[in-house]
């Protein structure tokens, strides 16, 4: 097989992808910042990512192969998650290298806000061709 069709090939996917007009919702990563609050106690306040801002995705609904109960009820509260597949429109390496937070001088794991709506990241992927970053979120609400 041709080694140059199947390179060009591998290029259209995400043009393709993006021609759909289905990557209408709006990725940040955001680090933890520490901040002293009102009690004195050490806080973290977010701020967003230099190169990961304002990133072109579809946030689908998890696989309907992948239905789970992920509703608790405690005494008095419900708290439910909402988790998402994101597809960002590109390959975003620092995301994958950075988003446990590992590299940030301690601060923690970076967060998502998609859409005006803060998720927490639960894993990160690229894909063998480096054409595309996939992520996990969840949104946990009381």
């Amino acid at each position: 097989m041709n080694q140059d069709a199947i390179a060009l090939a591998i290029a259209g996917v995400m043009p393709a992808a993006i021609a759909t007009g289905l990557f209408v919702s709006l990725f940040t990563a955001m680090e933890p910042v520490p901040v002293i609050g009102p009690t004195g106690a050490v806080e973290f306040d977010y701020t967003p990512v230099s190169g990961l801002m304002n990133i072109p995705c579809i946030a689908a609904p998890e696989s309907p192969a992948n239905i789970v109960a992920t509703e608790v009820r405690a005494l008095t509260e419900i708290t439910a998650s909402e988790i998402r597949h994101v597809l960002l429109d590109s390959w975003y390496p620092q995301l994958d290298a950075g988003w446990r937070g590992e590299n940030s001088d301690d601060k923690g794991a970076w967060i998502a806000m998609i859409d005006g709506f803060n998720y927490e990241i639960s894993g990160v992927e690229s894909d063998s061709q480096t054409t595309q970053t996939r992520i996990k979120v969840t949104l946990a609400t009381v």
